[in-house]
């Protein structure tokens, strides 16, 4: 069997680069990534941490905004002012507050859905998005006028249906279909690792109502840190990951589970192809390329042309399936050009300074590699990266591809599929965290090119000089804050690539946390320990980007627990089995804390409700003990903690001030600490 034949005896049903019929817009008449930009903070402002009718909180928008507009280059400065503060809606004044934009309600209105609905018009308002032609088109200029309130919707299109003498409308569909553009862009993000989606499914609004880490960082960012962001996000994607519904694909003799394949690189893989030929076409990605997995991608690429002159022998395979989804070629030109934003160089805005930008499209949505040089800079140190994603996540991606393979089964057999909460958690934080080796790999590929030199021509305290410069927010959020510290990492990076071996860089996880004395606060009384442990939980869930163990908690908790729980011998017990653990040389007893929502994987906070002292013994069960055996622990510390407090309670109490995100409380979930009841109650 030659390589077509393997190819085409291979393809399955709805087995692609995953494939939405929805895009980025406004791209064309922004620069690189200034409309995402602003659709995240917005949508953080307005939806999420409702800031948007505050005075400060509008401040800070602009602030955000600003900061942003300061790190672009001095050309585009001007065009990008315009975009981020329109003339209808420039938030420095001029522009309708969200409290004017949504009007004195009727007692009767249903508040939580007239709010909802202020909300998305408010949105779409502000970003200038939705409208383009027919009634929508007339709401849309409706929005910007002075008098215009969400109450008046109707309103307005009834006006409209009587004006141009049409049959009536459907008022409810056409006030809920306007802002499609928010839901659909939402859930690119989404699946971006942007948002957090609920363990409930998808495509409600609020289960989408957290920003993730990734998120988080991307709302703060400057230009050069959300371009880093997005590169690093797109490098991450798998071609379909394990949050995807497939399509209704019944009965299909061709569906074989076995045969769906991931591929762990799509961005890699289209990348790897425009080297080949120069360019890529919207059919060869569609029948092809997005077909493709890794245990046969080098083969199409050696083989391209070969591929290429294949494609009607594959379009006639595709047939067999008789699924819209196989043949609807805006769908796959859509999805490339999610893959393409970040490195475009043909966005006009951009005023050629986009240091990234090596592709531009053609008039027949081909895709044209323009700059081979640069090109090459780029894919050399994306190559290193892949290795080094690869072989970290190997596993991982192995069970996703497991795990959908249970799932794509269940959808032609219909047989029930059950989800496997633990492999989900997996690839969430895996998609919605940074990663350390992948970002400080970009900084360098990003210096190379806006210094445009090769890297053995990189000196170290310059490119210090840069990082200080550019990426403060990045680098917290890893960490790495100390001249010394940042330097070391880097030059680390560096060195690992330039010696083509980076994919050999391993950062082992930390679990334990070190005894800590309990001197500093033995002459405090329980109030006021109680006090202080207040104080310094809140102050430690303050930034959301910088985050160190802060060993004050533990310190306080152990001063608390030696007052007020041990025994007459100063011991005290382990909050999960209930023992008492031992004394030390220093008459202390001796005791561990566990982060019951965990620190580094899950970013569990550093506050007394999500913090444990166990034993030694107890300690290391929770991290290694097989999963089915963990019910029994987490029963432990339900029975034994001191605080008398079960863990569903605490964790009702840290989501319900905003501690906790919906992805840990998934998280608790999938490691058992609580039921899929519990959870629903809690999020309810």
């Amino acid at each position: 069997m030659n390589v077509i034949e393997s190819f085409i005896e291979n393809i399955t049903p709805s087995n692609y680069f995953i494939t939405k019929s929805m895009e980025i817009s406004k791209v064309k008449s922004s620069g690189t990534l200034w409309y995402t930009k602003k659709f995240l903070v917005l949508y953080d402002a307005i939806f999420i941490s409702k800031k948007i009718d505050k005075i400060n909180g509008i401040r800070e928008i602009r602030s955000n905004f600003e900061n942003y507009i300061n790190t672009l280059p001095e050309s585009v400065k001007k065009e990008a002012e315009k975009f981020f503060f329109p003339k209808n809606a420039d938030l420095r004044g001029n522009f309708r507050s969200y409290n004017d934009f949504a009007g004195v309600i009727d007692i009767n209105t249903d508040k939580i859905q007239y709010y909802s609905d202020v909300n998305k018009y408010y949105f779409v308002y502000l970003m200038g998005t939705g409208g383009q032609t027919g009634v929508k088109k007339y709401i849309k200029n409706s929005l910007c006028k002075p008098d215009f309130v969400v109450s008046k919707l109707s309103e307005i299109i009834n006006d409209y249906q009587k004006n141009n003498s049409i049959s009536k409308l459907n008022v409810t569909g056409i006030i809920n279909d306007f802002h499609a553009s928010l839901r659909n862009e939402r859930q690119i993000l989404f699946y971006y690792g942007y948002f957090h989606s609920r363990n409930n499914g998808v495509g409600e609004d609020e289960e989408f109502s957290s920003l993730t880490p990734i998120g988080e960082l991307a709302v703060q960012a400057n230009s050069k840190e959300f371009a880093l962001i997005w590169e690093h996000q797109k490098i991450k994607m798998i071609s379909q990951p394990v949050t995807v519904e497939f399509p209704a694909i019944k009965g299909y003799n061709l569906c074989v589970a076995e045969k769906f394949k991931l591929n762990y690189s799509p961005y890699l893989s289209i990348l790897k192809c425009i080297e080949k030929k120069g360019t890529l076409t919207p059919r060869f990605y569609d029948r092809v390329l997005s077909r493709s997995n890794n245990e046969n991608i080098d083969d199409i690429i050696e083989n391209y042309d070969k591929f290429e002159n294949s494609i009607p022998e594959i379009e006639k395979y595709l047939e067999n399936f008789g699924l819209r989804s196989e043949k609807e070629s805006e769908d796959f030109e859509k999805e490339i050009k999610k893959y393409m934003l970040g490195i475009r160089d043909d966005l006009s805005k951009d005023n050629n300074e986009n240091y990234f930008g090596v592709i531009s499209s053609s008039k027949n949505n081909s895709w044209i590699l323009n700059n081979k040089n640069k090109f090459g800079r780029i894919l050399k140190i994306y190559n290193q990266i892949e290795g080094y994603k690869l072989n970290k996540y190997k596993d991982l991606f192995i069970n996703c591809e497991n795990e959908l393979q249970k799932k794509y089964k269940s959808v032609y057999t219909s047989i029930d599929y059950e989800k496997n909460h633990r492999i989900k958690m997996a690839w969430d934080l895996y998609n919605i965290k940074g990663e350390k080796t992948i970002f400080l790999s970009l900084i360098l590929c990003d210096y190379i090119m806006y210094k445009d030199i090769d890297m053995n021509s990189i000196k170290i305290d310059e490119l210090f000089i840069y990082c200080n410069s550019f990426f403060k927010n990045l680098l917290k959020s890893l960490n790495l804050t100390k001249k010394q510290d940042i330097i070391k990492e880097i030059k680390f990076v560096f060195e690992m690539i330039n010696n083509e071996n980076l994919q050999e860089i391993t950062y082992v996880e930390d679990y334990s946390l070190e005894s800590v004395y309990t001197n500093k606060y033995s002459s405090l009384n329980i109030e006021d320990l109680r006090r202080k442990i207040d104080e310094v939980s809140i102050e430690n869930t303050r930034s959301s980007l910088e985050r160190k163990r802060d060993m004050r908690i533990i310190s306080l908790m152990k001063s608390l627990y030696l007052i007020e729980k041990s025994d007459e011998n100063h011991l005290v017990a382990c909050e999960c089995c209930g023992e008492k653990t031992f004394l030390k040389n220093n008459g202390e007893p001796y005791i561990e804390y566990h982060h019951l929502i965990p620190f580094q994987i899950a970013d569990g906070p550093d506050h007394f409700e999500n913090i444990f002292g166990i034993c030694p013994m107890c300690h290391r069960k929770i991290h290694y003990i097989k999963d089915d055996l963990k019910v029994e622990l987490y029963s432990g510390f339900d029975k034994n903690n001191h605080m008398s407090k079960k863990i569903v309670t605490r964790l009702k109490d840290l989501y319900k001030i905003n501690i906790l995100k919906s992805y840990q409380l998934e998280y608790a979930l999938s490691e058992q600490m609580i039921t899929e009841d519990e959870y629903n109650s809690i999020i309810a």
